[in-house]
């Protein structure tokens, strides 16, 4: 009996003359392939790695219907507590709503301002977080009870 499957969970691809495509990739045909392979191989776990990440900046300037920039935006929402008018203050903005930022592009954000530095850290923190949830739950529906672990590609 195996011990351990592999399987490459990317959280954005980049490509010379692309952007980042990030929460547009569809998961669920690689966790269904690596729960055929764990199946076969009668595994008892799963190390799912993660592949190169992208930055905040990139997400914020994803197309506006992306499902990355969309996230973000969410996640801005609850980070300022639906309130604009801090938002703006913290990163520089003059948008008159949250629903105006899914247009902008947030180039003009000067990303070295002390709030906007630590928004983007924890962004990717929650961002990480939750499509490790998505992928276990993902999982789990196909292949109940066996153990899955996370480790950063490191190449």
């Amino acid at each position: 009996m195996i011990d351990v499957a592999e399987i490459w969970v990317a959280l954005a691809l980049l490509q010379n003359g692309e952007g980042p495509r990030l929460l547009e990739i569809d998961l669920a045909p690689r966790v269904e392939q690596a729960c055929r392979e764990v199946k076969k191989l009668e595994a008892v776990g799963l190390e799912l790695e993660w592949g190169t990440t992208t930055g905040a900046p990139q997400i914020a300037t994803m197309p506006s219907s992306a499902d990355g920039k969309q996230f973000y935006i969410a996640w801005l929402k609850d980070r300022y507590a639906y309130n604009i008018s801090r938002l703006n203050e913290a990163y520089g903005l003059d948008s008159t709503s949250f629903t105006d930022l899914t247009e902008n592009n947030f180039l003009t954000v000067d990303r070295s301002r002390p709030k906007v530095v630590q928004d983007d850290r924890d962004f990717l923190t929650d961002l990480a977080a939750t499509i490790k949830q998505r992928v276990d739950e993902m999982f789990q529906r196909c292949a109940p009870g066996v153990k899955t672990a996370w480790k950063r590609n490191r190449t």
